[in-house]
C-alpha cells in the first residue's frame, strides 16, 4: 500500500491537511477512497499535492472535474475550493448540511461573490434570458456545457449597452444567432449590434436598416482580426509567472497575444475603439493602432495572482492601470489569449477650493 503526496506517506487521514480532508469529504466516496488506497497492499498512489489528490480522486471516481454540492446547488471543481479558507469552508460545509441559519445563508452568498462560483440558480437567469429574447430554442443552444453557460449569464449582467432596452436587446439576438456558432459568439455578436448601433446608428432606423448597418461593420472587420487569433500555450494550470513569463517570450518572437474567437476580437474593437463605419485603410490603422496599444500595456504587465475559474483549471488575469485596463485569459486548454483592453477616459479633474 502506498499512497504519497509531495513524496510524503500518508498512513492515515490525519495525514494530509484539514483543508485537503474537507475537501475530499465534498467529494462522493472520496474519504472512503483515501482510506481504502491506504490500506490495500495493492495500492499505488503518487500525488504532486493535495491539490492533485482531490483532483485526481474526483476525476477517478465520477469521471468528472465537477464535484455537485446539490443543497447550494453548486457544480464545482474540488481544485477550486482548495483555494477557499478553511473558515469560509466550514461555513460551505455547514450550508450543504441543512443549516437554516440566515446568518450561515448570507455568508454563503458572500463566498460564492468572493470567488466568483455560480450556483444553479444563477445559470438558469441566462437561460430565462434567452426566452425573453425569443432565441432559446436556437439549435446553437441544443448542447451546451458550463463555459457556454457562463457566458449568457455575464451576457444578462453585461450586455453591453445598458441604455438601450428589450426591444433593441431582441433585435441583437434576432442578429446574433444565424452569426454565431457557439453562445460564446453570440454573446459577442449581440454586444457587438448593440455596441455598433449605439455608436453610428439613429436609432431612428428600421431593424432592417440597423442590421444592415452591423453586418457592414462585420463585413469590414473580421478580415482584419485574422491576425489577432495567434496565442500562447502552456501545460494547463500553471503559475501566474510562467503566464507572464509564456506573454513575455511570445511578445519577445516578435508575436501579439491574440483573442480566443474571432468574435471576441471584433466585439472589442467595436466596443474600445473610434471605429465607425470606416473601411479599407482606415479600418485597418484602427485595429492596427487598438492591438499595438493592447501589447505595449501586456509588456510591462503584472499579472497578479489572477482568480481561478469554477473548473479549477482556467483562471483570469486583471491587468489595470490609471489610464488602461485588460484581461488575460488562461484556458482550461493552456491556451492564453487577450479576453478584453481598453483605455479607460481620464478621470474627472478635481475641483479648486473656493477662495475665501
Amino acid at each position: 500500500m502506498t499512497v504519497t503526496v509531495a513524496s510524503r506517506p500518508i498512513h492515515s487521514l490525519t495525514g494530509i491537511s484539514e483543508l485537503g480532508r474537507l475537501v475530499l469529504g465534498f467529494v462522493d466516496g472520496g474519504l472512503e477512497w483515501l482510506n481504502w488506497a491506504i490500506r490495500d497492499p495493492r495500492a499505488r498512489y503518487h500525488f504532486e499535492d493535495e491539490s492533485a489528490l482531490v483532483a485526481g480522486v474526483q476525476t477517478g471516481l465520477h469521471s468528472s472535474p465537477f464535484l455537485v454540492l446539490p443543497t447550494l446547488g453548486l457544480m464545482v471543481s474540488p481544485v477550486k475550493l482548495m483555494t477557499i479558507s478553511l473558515p469560509d469552508l466550514r461555513t460551505l460545509q455547514l450550508a450543504e448540511g441543512g443549516n437554516p441559519s440566515a446568518a450561515v445563508a448570507t455568508r454563503v452568498k458572500q463566498i460564492l461573490a468572493a470567488h466568483g462560483l455560480v450556483t444553479q440558480a444563477d445559470l438558469a437567469g441566462g437561460m430565462a434570458f434567452l426566452e425573453q429574447l425569443g432565441v432559446a430554442g436556437a439549435p446553437l443552444f441544443q448542447c451546451m456545457g458550463f463555459v457556454d453557460q457562463l457566458a449568457l449569464l455575464d451576457l444578462l449582467n453585461n450586455p453591453g449597452e445598458d441604455e438601450l432596452g428589450p426591444e433593441y436587446q431582441q433585435e441583437a439576438a434576432a442578429f446574433a444567432v444565424p452569426q454565431a456558432v457557439t453562445p460564446q459568439e453570440f454573446a459577442d455578436y449581440f454586444r457587438a449590434y448593440l455596441q455598433q448601433i449605439a455608436s453610428v446608428a439613429t436609432l431612428k432606423e428600421t431593424a432592417a436598416q440597423r442590421s444592415t448597418i452591423v453586418q457592414t461593420a462585420l463585413d469590414t472587420l473580421l478580415p482584419l482580426m485574422f491576425d489577432a487569433l495567434d496565442c500562447p500555450r502552456v501545460e494547463g494550470l500553471v503559475a501566474p509567472w510562467e503566464v507572464s513569463a509564456a506573454i513575455d517570450e511570445w511578445l519577445m518572437m516578435g508575436r501579439q497575444l491574440g483573442f480566443a474567437r474571432l468574435s471576441l476580437g471584433v466585439q472589442q474593437v467595436i466596443a474600445n475603439t473610434p471605429f465607425k463605419q470606416q473601411t479599407g485603410e482606415a479600418a485597418r490603422l484602427i485595429v492596427e493602432a487598438y492591438l499595438a496599444s493592447a501589447q505595449a500595456l501586456l509588456k510591462s504587465a503584472d499579472l497578479g495572482r489572477g482568480q481561478m475559474g469554477q473548473d479549477g483549471a482556467s483562471c483570469i488575469f486583471e491587468i489595470p492601470t490609471s489610464s488602461q485596463e485588460a484581461v488575460i485569459d488562461l484556458g482550461a486548454d493552456g491556451i492564453i489569449t487577450l479576453a478584453s483592453y481598453r483605455r479607460l477616459p481620464p478621470p474627472p479633474p478635481t475641483p479648486k477650493p473656493e477662495k475665501k
